[in-house]
């Protein structure tokens, strides 16, 4: 057997990285939590994860035992998962051990990223609520599909940005997030689509007067599209801009990217769009940050009273299940996804059924 010792930050990059490095069929020897170093005050707490590979001969294969071999095989696939969840999910190793063929729906939860907290919690509510009378087999389908409808329940979608001028008043659209997650880039994909995909008169805002550079991509992208961009800076020119735009049927507005521990910064950007301006606000969130900064992100940048979610970068990272989290811990539906570079192609407008698929790792193509 090869072998080969894993560290990560958590246990969900550690599988990610032996099912990538060697492959589905690796298993799971050990894991333990490495404790800080007392010459590291600042350290990350660590997890070292022990994996093996068989190595099967040729004459192995063509053996007469090969059904017996698959069947060890499975086994040892189930033996796996339970090491791999036992040894972080609280509460949950005792039910587990009572529901064994139930330990692979966890195990994947987990490997999609969602938290130990969120997928322990769907395992035992799906548990709950199947018939002691079935077969194992029979609980492990109950599981899933109970684990399914319970994700869909939680997973709140809205399109925001399907609406005419019939009213005379356009609907104005700002972006807000952290710096880096992609809003200008997400702003030029949805302006593509709404102009040539659903034929909407669409002018664009920026006032974003921090980033070099940031009017000029957005306007660049305007030019390409023959769409209005003008820059505001100000509440004077913000209200000028949005009565220059008066006759569009959408109007999106681009805002810097600030870290959301910067108080100062995010109240200036409120101060901005909030007051008299009957804006809805997007918060724009990378999938490639660790859930706990997602997190910190939304409740700082929840002075904005988000309308909706717009998750980016799904298409950098296997772990798309910290969208489920998210959404269940703020209660805000999502509106966008963004799956790449490419303008326009690359943006998704998802329902429910859509999300589930990204969250689990099979996510469509852009709109």
């Amino acid at each position: 057997m090869n072998k080969k010792i894993f560290r990560a930050p958590n246990i969900q990059d550690a599988l990610a990285t032996i099912k990538e490095e060697m492959g589905p069929d690796a298993m799971i020897l050990s894991t333990r939590k490495l404790p800080k170093s007392p010459r590291d005050p600042y350290g990350k707490e660590m997890f070292e994860v022990e994996a093996g590979l068989n190595v099967v001969t040729e004459s192995a294969k063509t053996g007469s035992n090969t059904s017996d071999f698959e069947g060890l095989r499975a086994d040892i696939s189930e033996i796996r998962d339970m090491i791999a969840v036992a040894g972080f999910s609280s509460g949950m190793s005792s039910v587990l051990c009572r529901h064994f063929d139930s330990v692979g729906v966890l195990a994947s939860l987990l490997r999609c990223g969602v938290s130990d907290r969120l997928a322990s919690s769907l395992i035992q509510e799906a548990l709950e609520a199947i018939s002691p009378s079935m077969t194992p087999a029979e609980q492990v389908k109950a599981v899933k599909r109970k684990v399914m409808q319970s994700c869909l329940s939680r997973l709140k979608f809205k399109d925001f940005f399907n609406r005419n001028n019939d009213s005379g008043v356009p609907h104005v659209a700002g972006f807000v997030g952290p710096t880096g997650v992609g809003k200008t880039t997400t702003i030029a994909k949805l302006a593509a689509l709404l102009t040539f995909n659903r034929k909407m008169k669409v002018g664009l805002i920026s006032i974003d007067n921090y980033r070099i550079g940031a009017f000029e991509q957005l306007k660049a992208y305007a030019g390409i599209m023959g769409i209005l961009c003008v820059p505001a800076f100000s509440r004077q020119d913000l209200s000028c801009a949005l009565a220059r735009m008066r006759s569009m049927d959408m109007v999106l507005i681009d805002t810097a990217g600030h870290s959301h521990f910067d108080k100062e910064k995010l109240d200036e950007i409120l101060g901005l769009i909030k007051n008299d301006f009957n804006i809805s606000v997007h918060l724009t969130l990378s999938v490639t940050a660790e859930l706990i900064n997602m997190k910190e992100a939304a409740s700082a940048f929840s002075i904005f009273s988000p309308d909706s979610y717009v998750f980016t970068k799904i298409d950098e990272t296997k772990r798309c299940g910290k969208i489920l989290d998210q959404v269940s811990n703020f209660n805000i539906p999502v509106s966008l996804v963004t799956n790449g570079q490419k303008v326009p192609e690359d943006l998704i407008i998802p329902d429910s059924p859509g999300l589930l698929k990204i969250i689990l790792g099979n996510a469509p193509k852009g709109d």
